[in-house]
């Protein structure tokens, strides 16, 4: 996709998608102090309370911090309909997301019932306006309806991954609902998979050639990829709910070909890319993300052929590591780094045009935020990501390496992107006093005529 084709007039306020970006990272370093200081055999289980506290700080307050602003950016420059009263949904839906995910890590770590119950109100209230937003904008759209399909995939997926949630987490502190660990898997999948991986699909087929240069994704991919890891997801569930084997079978193939050719295609357009000698870190967020994408592939069907590997405790929170920490976070960052800049030069270049200034007023995209900080943030990035996958095996040695570096990384970034709000309130203040300056020039001139 080129730029000329997105619908730059629909774009949201700045402040819109900034505070969640800002803040994301910021759970990152609340998941890696839960690492630092909670006892070790918490992460020896995916069923443990510290492990559900860290990883709802991850996909909540991490990933769907992340989700939310961008699709609210997407949904509004990409099929051109921005969502209706954005600006009030954002504050809301932030506001909700961020405390709801903080108490419901709490109600996990304490067992306070009251915090849980609280944190699944908040949430709900967030995803259901957040949802209710995106969808308005989609029915204002009027531009680029695959986009807007694999959207409402996304969106329908999140609902179900909500729905699931709200009911599991009853089930932890409600003494009349059941505990219903056997739709934990369901949950994870919507979530993980027709949530997140769909989502960044859509999003990849805009950004990838925009950002990264590279040829477009074939159409055919386009129109048809996210609707097929989407089917293939609900065979799957129905041979869960039904306990048919084939169903599952058939289901999980289909749903895991749809993420091969996904990783494989983007791998191959990153080779075939404009100004091949020219190496960007934000490059190998990505490859990162592909690459653990065909490792979690690789680990789910390595569990199907060998059923003893699937009875393992290591099997879950490999699986989870890779999707969440490899994938999901991997492409995040890759994609924080081109979004952010961009957004940043788009508001700055609409302020220029509006006070009719010389556009040298404005610093060069890639002056934002020099390579140098982004190659640091990454390398500390790739070492977390290996330290926690070794932690897996030997919690006691590599699990506070690994948040201390969590830590780190999550901190870099934050500061990566302040540096770029500097900038951009740097920038901002000159245009200010360069247009008092051509008032006050031409006041005179025009009072005299």
């Amino acid at each position: 996709m080129k730029q000329s084709q997105l619908v730059l007039s629909q774009t949201p306020p700045f402040i819109v998608p900034l505070r969640f970006f800002v803040t994301a990272p910021l759970f990152g370093v609340g998941a890696a102090m839960l690492m630092l200081f909670l006892d070790k055999s918490h992460f020896g289980s995916r069923w443990s309370m510290g492990m559900l506290a860290y990883t709802h700080l991850l996909v909540l307050g991490y990933v769907a911090m992340v989700m939310q602003a961008a699709l609210l950016q997407v949904t509004s420059v990409l099929t051109g309909g921005q969502p209706h009263r954005v600006g009030v949904f954002a504050v809301i839906s932030y506001s909700t997301l961020a405390v709801g995910t903080m108490l419901l890590a709490t109600g996990f770590l304490t067992g306070i019932s009251h915090f849980i119950h609280i944190a699944m109100l908040l949430l709900a209230i967030s995803f259901i306006l957040f949802i209710g937003a995106v969808i308005s904008g989609l029915l204002r759209s009027s531009a680029q309806r695959n986009a807007g399909f694999g959207i409402g995939l996304a969106l329908i997926s999140l609902m179900i991954t909500v729905g699931l949630g709200i009911w599991l987490a009853l089930g932890h502190s409600a003494q009349d609902v059941a505990l219903a660990r056997h739709l934990t898997d369901l949950h994870l999948a919507f979530g993980l998979v027709g949530w997140g991986a769909v989502l960044v699909i859509t999003v990849a087929f805009a950004v990838v050639p925009m950002f990264q240069l590279t040829p477009a994704y074939p159409l055919i991919l386009i129109q048809n990829l996210p609707p097929v890891v989407v089917v293939g997801l609900t065979i799957w569930s129905s041979g869960y709910f039904l306990n048919n084997p084939t169903f599952s079978l058939i289901g999980g193939l289909v749903t895991v070909i749809g993420l091969i050719v996904f990783a494989v295609i983007t791998l191959w357009l990153q080779v075939k890319r404009k100004r091949k000698p020219v190496s960007e870190v934000t490059l190998w967020f990505w490859r990162c993300a592909m690459l653990s994408l065909l490792a979690a592939v690789l680990v789910w069907t390595s569990a199907l052929i060998f059923p003893a590997f699937n009875q393992n405790p290591v099997y879950p929170l490999l699986l989870g590591v890779l999707m969440i920490h490899g994938f999901l976070i991997s492409a995040i960052n890759g994609m924080l780094y081109k979004i952010l800049p961009f957004l940043t030069w788009l508001h700055l270049s609409i302020k220029v045009t509006e006070y009719k200034l010389s556009r040298r007023l404005i610093p060069n995209i890639k002056k934002l935020l020099p390579e140098s900080r982004v190659h640091i943030q990454f390398g500390a990035h790739l070492l977390m990501l290996l330290l926690i996958l070794a932690a897996l095996w030997q919690v006691s040695w590599f699990l506070v390496p690994a948040g201390i570096v969590f830590a780190i990384s999550n901190l870099l970034l934050w500061l990566n992107l302040l540096d770029v709000l500097k900038i951009y309130k740097k920038t901002w203040d000159k245009i200010i006093e360069a247009a008092e300056e051509k008032t006050a020039v031409t006041l005179p001139t025009e009072l005299s005529t």
